[in-house]
């Protein structure tokens, strides 16, 4: 682990006046040894250290190069998916929003931030719409510009389609404004990326929540979980910097698809294999598998 990262790992576990003890995982050796963060004799956080300690580490990503601070993200993004945790989502956007200051990747970082907002929204509860609101409106700002930045940005447009849907989850009004942009975006999308299984996984969530009445689907949304899933297990993303999210995601939208219709088992299924591809996917471990179990009691 770097010294940067330790760093960061120390600002995260302590506070003034606290021990240096995690609450779960065992800190590193270092935090209890680097006499700058830590006071040996009783082993609690220096006064004044941890904003000596943040201005320096935000000095060392000012300088840091786009690509690292886009991977750094990424880790973050994931793990606070996995795990549901506000924290590192909004510690992960931090990240993005600073690499959207340096040219190179620079439509790859709005992309990043305006996901992490993306996964924000969805921790957030469905009543929330004074949390939800502002993280949706600066998704949709990064999204135009990553891609008026690179205008062939698929994963840009497909997201900027969810992220109009689900503007017009909270106001339904909106729907005569948005649902066209919305449209327009995914079409975008496919036509750029038509083998691209994130636009499939965001395409189907369109039909899923759209009411009938509007064109919804849910069975025509089954179908385009299902050919997501196939994409995501043919994809090969050599560059760590691009997105590759989606593979167990499109497997835990089947199995919603199956409960929703009460196929329970192949729900079960579904689960099962979100969870092969991403043993770590708290979504389905402790929310859908539970919800589906207390369905089939």
């Amino acid at each position: 682990m770097t010294g940067l990262a330790l760093h960061l790992t120390a600002l995260l576990l302590l506070s003034p006046g606290s021990t240096a003890q995690p609450a779960s995982d065992p800190a590193p050796p270092l935090l209890l040894t680097d006499a700058h963060l830590v006071n040996p004799a009783t082993k609690t956080v220096r006064r004044g250290a941890l904003r000596i300690e943040r201005e320096r580490i935000a000095a060392v990503l000012d300088e840091a190069p786009t690509d690292s601070l886009i991977l750094k993200g990424k880790t973050l993004l994931e793990g606070g998916t996995n795990r549901g945790s506000v924290d590192s989502l909004k510690q992960a956007r931090a990240l993005f929003k600073r690499a959207t200051g340096v040219a190179e990747h620079q439509a790859l970082a709005h992309y990043y931030a305006a996901l992490a907002n993306y996964r924000l929204n969805n921790q957030f509860p469905e009543d929330a719409e004074d949390r939800r609101e502002p993280v949706l409106k600066d998704a949709i700002d990064h999204l135009k510009r990553a891609a008026k930045i690179d205008s062939t940005m698929a994963d840009a447009w497909a997201l900027l389609a969810g992220c109009y849907g689900q503007r017009m989850g909270l106001d339904p009004m909106r729907g005569m404004s948005l649902g066209p942009k919305s449209s327009e975006a995914m079409e975008k999308a496919m036509t750029l990326a038509p083998k691209n299984p994130r636009v499939w996984i965001i395409g189907g969530t369109q039909d899923y929540f759209t009411p009938s009445m509007f064109g919804g689907d849910k069975e025509q949304a089954l179908k385009k979980f299902k050919k997501a899933a196939r994409l995501a297990e043919q994809e090969s993303v050599s560059d760590p910097l691009k997105p590759n999210w989606g593979h167990a995601e499109a497997h835990a939208w089947i199995g919603i698809a199956h409960m929703n219709a009460e196929r329970y088992n192949q729900a079960r299924t579904a689960f099962e294999k979100a969870l092969d591809v991403n043993p770590d996917y708290g979504w389905v471990k402790y929310v859908l598998l539970p919800k589906l179990d207390k369905k089939t009691g």
